[in-house]
């Protein structure tokens, strides 16, 4: 789960990169000349470079160690920022959608192979105790791993339109921060990348915050309904 000292330590390091990227010309080229290859490489108005922008976005919430982070800044030289950010969206919506599928009707055997199983230890009893939580579906798009939450809540069966909605609430704001936030940090508009950054902070540690109610509110109901049974 992401913690507040993570968090701290994620933004420390992008300050870091952002700070070289806007200080240094040589490295500015260097990466404007990596994106204008790699948007001349990819067609901008072949279908083919849809779908291969799609389906790497879609496997970046399937998998591990995976990001669709670093084809955004080419998405938005080819087809500009309102189409990057549909296409985003709907893929990471899509790939939340795949992988409750995954979960519901392949199950554990299939989904440890993808999740490590101590990722599934730590995360399958926070859902099970939850499973009726809808803000706990929503908050967990945000402070787990993005290919926790689909396999798992398909594994305890949540509801299928509920998920949906939670997955689309939850990434609906984090494709238009990670779209305009690519935006200001490459056209170095600081209003913008500190208009950005800050809410965006400020929601991860109050997000961070929450969960960790939610998840001590739910452990501690079971603790009570197990009292309550063995009293009986």
């Amino acid at each position: 789960m992401i913690t507040q000292s993570k968090i701290l330590k994620i933004i420390s390091v992008i300050v870091i990169l952002i700070a070289i990227f806007w200080s240094s010309t040589t490295v500015e080229n260097y990466v404007q000349s990596i994106i204008g290859s790699l948007a001349n490489y990819m067609d901008g108005g072949s279908w083919m470079s849809v779908i291969i922008f799609v389906a790497l976005a879609v496997l970046s919430v399937m998998l591990v160690s995976f990001s669709s982070i670093w084809l955004v800044p080419v998405a938005m030289t080819l087809w500009g920022n309102l189409p990057t950010l549909v296409m985003l969206l709907l893929s990471w919506i899509l790939g939340g959608i795949f992988s409750y599928l995954i979960g519901k009707y392949m199950g554990y055997p299939i989904v440890r192979k993808i999740v490590s199983e101590e990722k599934i230890n730590n995360y399958s009893g926070i859902f099970s105790q939850a499973r009726e939580s809808f803000s706990l579906i929503i908050l967990s798009r945000f402070v787990l791993p993005s290919e926790i939450p689909g396999y798992l809540l398909g594994i305890v069966r949540y509801p299928f339109f509920k998920y949906l909605l939670a997955t689309a609430l939850s990434e609906i704001p984090y494709a238009f921060v990670v779209v305009y936030f690519i935006e200001a940090i490459l056209r170095k508009n600081t209003t913008t990348f500190l208009v950005l950054g800050t809410l965006w902070l400020g929601f991860a540690f109050f997000a961070v915050r929450i969960y960790k109610k939610i998840i001590v509110a739910s452990e501690e109901d079971v603790k009570t309904e197990v009292f309550i049974s063995t009293e009986r």
